[in-house]
């Protein structure tokens, strides 16, 4: 077994802690033999590729920038990875030369059939947005083939990634695989002008990833689509080609039981997969239609921003929030989904609050030593690092002190350090759960007497939804969002 086999299993793992949910759509676009290029949006610095190499089934090779070699143990486990420097004019003199050694790596790993990861934004992706896209990858998929006569067979498969939120520990993540794209289609535009191929070729794997990620122009659009997605939740209709989650593969005994422990500590389900896939497509749907909406109409939007920050306003100073805009539909559901988390709530305080009291310290030890580190892709390798040596060191220093100073004995040290990780996925589990349901937790009066108050909200609710239709109907297209690179 490889050093990146590995590695992806601990990552696996470790995704259970470091996210909420995470899902892929469409995996089976991923070609498993053959020259291949991954093309992938860059919101969240290094974990772009953690979610890449985790949810794709074949081994990746990745273009890095050189900076990041130039910590040693990091080169040395880059290296042993199959992760490539790419050099820069800023940090090197002689950049072309070296980038012309590794332009020929490439060209030996896609002779056999082996895969380059890349994010061709060359930064960060900007909040809601997919930026412009470098060259580069265009130059070297093409280049590639054309050595070769166009009978390499290289094809580039764009895949977006969508995070819910870029909060540690409480983020969600969503994988599109968009249709691969046949780089040798391109072999008469690249013979009559290999600059014009290179353009053309940028722009279509450009215009399939905003297709995968979501992105918006107008900075007011994206404050508005997550005003109305909020609002709406997954109300905004039915997108026919949504794939169903994929169903899960057979297993070993050891892993299926081990799987279920582990999702003891989840709130993921086949239900709220779906329902993050449809939120997902919904303010894809939502900011495609405002963005043509607000060149062409502009009134309208106005009009619909401002009943969304009334209807936003009322839900502020009443209290009623999430809890009463969802479940207008279903008010038995939701009496027992609100019994089922407040006996969650009770009675999983006791072992929730026993993982926080023995985890606190090497968690804030993980999240704020890794803040110490300036360059963003660094950080996000050194918070696995740093989980690593912070909960070992805690437990193996929590265990001595019990061993030699109380009389605990052997057995029941063991014992008690080994419910401490378990414990402390409940208490992430805890916390997240009662952050996503504190409105449907009993704690105090609930509000189902007010009914005028709910009949008020429902007809705003109603109100800004007509008009979001009118807008569709007029600015939407058939099949959007993506349906023809869905």
């Amino acid at each position: 077994m490889t050093l990146y086999t590995w590695i992806v299993r601990i990552l696996r793992v470790l995704n259970h802690l470091y996210f909420v949910d995470i899902r892929s759509t469409r995996l089976e676009r991923v070609p498993e033999s053959g020259p291949l290029i991954l093309a992938a949006n860059h919101p969240s610095s290094a974990l772009d590729a953690v979610i890449l190499s985790t949810q794709v089934r074949r081994p990746i090779n990745y273009l890095a920038r050189s900076g990041l070699f130039r910590f040693p143990l990091l080169a040395a486990l880059f290296r042993a990875l199959g992760v490539i420097p790419i050099y820069r004019p800023h940090e090197v003199s002689d950049h072309a030369d070296r980038n012309q050694d590794i332009f020929g790596q490439v060209f030996e790993l896609f002779d056999g059939g082996g895969c380059l990861g890349v994010f061709p934004e060359g930064r960060n992706s900007p909040r809601g947005k997919i930026g412009e896209l470098r060259k580069g990858i265009a130059r070297i998929a093409l280049g590639a083939e054309a050595r070769r006569d166009w009978q390499l067979g290289l094809v580039i498969v764009p895949a977006g990634v969508n995070l819910e939120t870029r909060a540690f520990l409480s983020s969600a993540a969503l994988l599109r695989i968009g249709r691969p794209i046949r780089v040798a289609d391109y072999a008469d535009r690249y013979r009559e002008n290999p600059e014009q191929a290179v353009r053309e070729l940028t722009l279509d794997v450009q215009t399939s990833l905003r297709r995968q990620a979501l992105h918006l122009e107008n900075d007011q659009v994206a404050r508005l689509v997550d005003e109305l997605s909020e609002t709406l939740d997954d109300e905004t209709g039915r997108i026919p080609d949504l794939p169903p989650p994929e169903p899960p593969r057979p297993q070993r005994f050891f892993k299926r039981w081990l799987g279920r422990f582990l999702g003891l500590y989840r709130r993921g389900s086949p239900e709220t997969a779906a329902a993050f896939h449809r939120r997902v497509y919904n303010r894809q749907f939502i900011g495609e239609v405002l963005d043509r909406a607000i060149r062409n109409d502009p009134e309208r939007v106005d009009e619909l921003r401002l009943r969304v920050e009334r209807y936003r306003d009322h839900l502020r100073q009443t209290e009623v929030r999430q809890a009463l805009a969802s479940s207008h539909g279903n008010p038995v559901t939701e009496r027992l989904l609100r019994l089922r988390m407040t006996v969650y709530a009770v009675l999983m305080a006791p072992l929730a609050l026993f993982g926080f009291v023995h985890n606190i310290l090497p968690y804030l030890f993980a999240r704020f030593g890794a803040l110490l580190i300036r360059d963003e892709a660094v950080r996000a390798f050194s918070y696995f690092g740093l989980v690593v040596v912070g909960f070992g060191s805690c437990y193996a220093l929590l265990g001595w002190w019990l061993w030699y100073h109380v009389d605990f004995g052997l057995a029941h040290t063991l014992v008690y350090v080994a419910a401490l990780p378990p414990t402390g996925f409940v208490a992430l589990g805890y916390r997240r759960n009662v952050l996503r349901y504190r409105d449907k937790i009993l704690v105090r009066t609930v509000f189902w007497n007010q009914r005028e108050l709910v009949e008020l909200l429902r007809s705003e609710r109603d109100a800004i939804q007509d008009r979001l239709v009118v807008l569709a109907d007029r600015y939407g297209e058939p099949g959007t969002p993506s349906s023809t690179n869905s």
